[in-house]
Formats: C-alpha cells, structure tokens, sequence
C-alpha cells in the first residue's frame, strides 16, 4: 500500500467524482479514470470475477516490478 500527498482542492475533486461514479474507494476511481484515459476496453475487465482469487497487494507490487 502506498500513499500519495494531495491538495485540499484535489481531494475535494476526487471525493466528487467518486461520489459522482458511485464507486466504493479512491482505488476505484482511479482505475476507472485509467481505464477511461487509455481507452482500455471494459471486457478485459472482470471476466474471471469470481473465478479466480484476487490478488494481494504485495502480489501486485511484484508483478509491477517484474514488467520492467
């Protein structure tokens, strides 16, 4: 887990949006935004919900680090 240092103004923005798109967590909202931004299909998103396990947070952090 890792934190990031905002402004009060940029937290607000954010607390809106994710108000606004009605989803459950900052994590959320900011995959969704990435998801938006890169224009990265829906479909390649949860078609193994429920399927497979998640993945935990140090799981993640070592497949980001083995990409490079």
């Amino acid at each position: 887990m890792k934190t990031i240092a905002l402004s009060e103004r940029t937290f607000n923005l954010l607390q809106k949006m994710k108000e606004a798109k009605k989803v459950n967590s900052f994590e959320s909202l900011v995959i969704e935004m990435i998801i938006e931004k890169e224009k990265v299909p829906k479909s390649l998103f949860g078609s193994l919900k429920g399927k497979a396990k998640s993945f935990s947070s140090k799981e993640r952090e070592e497949l980001w680090k083995n990409r490079n």
